[in-house]
């Protein structure tokens, strides 16, 4: 049985898939609210990136588009990759466990980090499947 999409060799690929964005999607709708955008703007400030307001926006538009891409099934692959470097520059940007002095902050920051790591795994499977 063929998936949802046709490159998808199974309805288990279309599965991963679509999880894969909906993750995403979600993620991107919280930080919508007021209360999240602020906070991401406030720790790029605290962590010196570059134009942090720019920067936060400049990742929204980045998911986002990546996510569409995938969706549609128009240039997944570049839909993948926007989402592969989002998630590499948000885990450096806003997941600097090594700079916590608080054991409590360090251990939740290092743990969204290894998430993001997983999350890269399946980008990658996603990628290897959408080529």
């Amino acid at each position: 049985m063929h998936g949802l999409y046709p490159n998808d060799s199974s309805i288990y690929d279309s599965a991963g898939r679509l999880l894969m964005v909906a993750f995403f999607v979600i993620v991107w709708l919280r930080n919508l609210s007021r209360q999240h955008t602020e906070d991401h703007i406030k720790r790029l400030t605290f962590f010196k990136a570059p134009l942090p307001r720019v920067t936060f926006w400049t990742g929204m538009a980045l998911d986002a588009v990546g996510c569409a891409l995938v969706l549609a099934n128009w240039h997944p692959q570049i839909g993948v990759l926007c989402l592969i470097v989002f998630t590499v520059i948000a885990s450096l940007l806003l997941l600097r466990f090594w700079e916590m002095d608080d054991p409590m902050k360090r251990t939740g920051m290092q743990n969204g980090f290894l998430a993001n790591i997983g999350v890269l795994g399946g980008l990658l499977l996603l990628l290897q499947n959408v080529m």
